[in-house]
This record gives structure tokens, C-alpha cells and sequence, in this order.
């Protein structure tokens, strides 16, 4: 896989498998913002591309312990919101990336999980992957780390950084296959930290270890065709020929 977190377009969807258009807004009751994503949902498709629907954690507070909870069926009416948000409008799965500073306590972490777990049980008869984007923090339960489809790693750094985060999630249970790997384009105009060596390393890495792809965070900061990242990624891919 290489999954995209903004900038799509006829160029980039050649070169990727997976597009996170963005964030879909989201309250503590369990309602959704609208945003109407048929348009995007249908180009990426028509060029063999799937759409992920991303919700952050900006507001976790406000929103996500609230919604979480379910005292009064918010996470009910969530997962059943963002089902048919999905299907009205093609969209092929849902990535949750709450980051909680300091990590999550145990009931935050009970909570998360039991709405991962809420949200694979109604996507799984309709085909929709459910993702979560990660550091080292448990996130996620024994339980809620069976029912994810896979893990973006958050491993925007070195190598160092990266074998790290892998052999924290291994060592959780993880297998080889649900990790992905994640990679920076940069920060800002000048694409601050965009290193090309860097790049193909991880790609490397990720053929060899069989793990399940890569994630790209942001191609909307990448250049096109000369100087790209997704470009350097796309090239890595290819087979070399044998002699």
C-alpha cells in the first residue's frame, strides 16, 4: 500500500493506493460534519485508488471521550453515522489518528479500542478497513489491535526512529502485515526534512520486512514529477529488472 494524506490529483493517484483526503469534523454527541466527498471518492476510484475518511484528535476532550463513553449512545449513533457516510458517499474506510499528549490512561485506552472494535463490526459486511496512525503509546488494547486492519506508524524521523517503532508494535503483537510505514514530506513551503535517501531506505526496509506499505504525510507539500517524493517512493517500487 501507499497511503496519501492530502493532495490528490490525476498525477498522485497514479502513483498511490490509498487517499486520506483529510479530517471529517465530528461532536461528542456522535454527529458529523458534512462534506461531501463523491466527487473525490469517484475520481480516486475511476484511477483504482481507495478514499479513507481520517478523524484527528484536535478536540479529543470535547469530542472523543464523550462520543466514546456512550452513556447516552453517542458511539452507537457515531459508528452508524460514519457507515452511512461511507456508503452515501464511496467512501471505502475510516482512519482514526487521535494523539492524546502524554499518552492514553487505561480507560481512554479501553475506550478507543471499544470503538475501533464497534466500528470494524459494522464496516466488516460492507468491506470497510478500519486504521489507526501511532507513536509508541498503547493506543489500542490486545482486543482493539486484533479488530484494526492495520497500524500507521507515525515514524516521520530517522531509521532509528522507525526500527524502534517497529519493534515496539511487534513486540505488542503486531504482525509484519498490519504495519505501515510512515514517512514526512516535510513541514512547510521548502518541505523541511524531505530527504530522498531517507526515503527509499524506508521503502527498502519496508519490501524486506513484508511489512504492509507506506504512508505519506503530506503530498499536498510535495512537488510533482521532478523533485517528488511520492515520485521517489513510485521508483522504489518498481522491480529491478534481472540480468
Amino acid at each position: 500500500m501507499v497511503i496519501c494524506f492530502f493532495g490528490g490529483g490525476a498525477w498522485r493517484f497514479e502513483r498511490m493506493t490509498h487517499f486520506i483526503p483529510g479530517f471529517l469534523a465530528f461532536d461528542g454527541e456522535g454527529g458529523l460534519s458534512e462534506w461531501d466527498l463523491r466527487a473525490v471518492s469517484k475520481e480516486a476510484h475511476d484511477a483504482g485508488v481507495k478514499v479513507i475518511v481520517s478523524f484527528d484528535g484536535e478536540h479529543w476532550q470535547e469530542n472523543f471521550l464523550p462520543m466514546s463513553e456512550n452513556e447516552d449512545g453517542s458511539r452507537d449513533r457515531f459508528v452508524e453515522n460514519i457507515l452511512r457516510y461511507c456508503l452515501e458517499n464511496g467512501v471505502d474506510g475510516v482512519d482514526y489518528d487521535w494523539e492524546i499528549g502524554g499518552g492514553f490512561d487505561a480507560r481512554q485506552q479501553s475506550l478507543y479500542s471499544e470503538l475501533v472494535i464497534a466500528t470494524k463490526k459494522a464496516f466488516r459486511p460492507h468491506g470497510l478497513t478500519v486504521s489507526i496512525d501511532a507513536y509508541f503509546r498503547d493506543e489500542l488494547d490486545a482486543r482493539g489491535l486484533e479488530a484494526v486492519d492495520w497500524i500507521q506508524l507515525m515514524s516521520y524521523e530517522d531509521l532509528d526512529e522507525m526500527h524502534s517503532m517497529i519493534e515496539y508494535w511487534k513486540a505488542r503483537g503486531v504482525p509484519d502485515d498490519k504495519l505501515v510505514l510512515g514517512m514526512a514530506i516535510g513541514w512547510g513551503d521548502q518541505r523541511e526534512g524531505f530527504d530522498p535517501e531517507l526515503v527509499r531506505a524506508k521503502v527498502r526496509s519496508c519490501i524486506d520486512g513484508g511489512y504492509a506499505g507506506v504512508m505519506l504525510f503530506r503530498t499536498d507539500l510535495d512537488a510533482e514529477h521532478e523533485g517528488s517524493m511520492l515520485q521517489v517512493v513510485h521508483e522504489s517500487l518498481i522491480p529491478v529488472p534481472s540480468r
